[in-house]
């Protein structure tokens, strides 16, 4: 596997300079350049279905809770509100999530999936979970397990406070 060119500079100049383990950085960017791989062939996957991950994740919210006010959708994607506004306005213009003043309190919107959300969703997540499983294909469970501990541990230890 191939590490993208921005992190061969990097283990060129660490080479030279002969200051750490540079297996271990390499272990480390090209688990980041396998992410990134992924990420981008996600993001073209999706776009057959005129979704961002963003965009996804909002329906797949919307199946799960019914209906959701816009602020509770902005903190479950971990992004601010006007980014919200912005993808929830795009769902709307394409009908696939309607929103609707909250009887309580006309500030608040609530947000829900409509039947072509609902159908779109269903399509979406057929094909990109058989395309996210295909990734493992040919790990065995030792080999899933293994992988899963390997990635806790770096986990820790990238959230350890030093």
């Amino acid at each position: 596997m191939q590490l993208e060119n921005r992190y061969l500079s990097f283990c060129n100049i660490l080479e030279k300079e002969k200051i750490v383990d540079l297996e271990k950085i390499k272990t480390c960017f090209t688990l980041l350049s396998v992410a990134n791989t992924i990420d981008s062939e996600c993001a073209k996957r999706l776009q057959e279905f005129q979704l961002s991950e963003s965009r996804l994740i909002i329906l797949v919210l919307l199946k799960e809770y019914q209906e959701l006010p816009l602020q509770d959708i902005a903190k479950l994607l971990g992004i601010t509100k006007a980014s919200t506004t912005t993808l929830i306005s795009s769902l709307v213009n394409d009908r696939l999530i309607s929103k609707r003043n909250d009887q309580n309190d006309r500030r608040i919107y609530q947000v829900s999936l409509t039947q072509a959300g609902t159908n779109l969703l269903a399509e979406t997540l057929r094909q990109h979970s058989l395309w996210i499983e295909k990734m493992t294909t040919n790990l065995s469970e030792k080999d899933i397990t293994t992988f899963k501990k390997v990635l806790q541990q770096i986990y820790k230890n990238v959230s350890k406070r030093e």
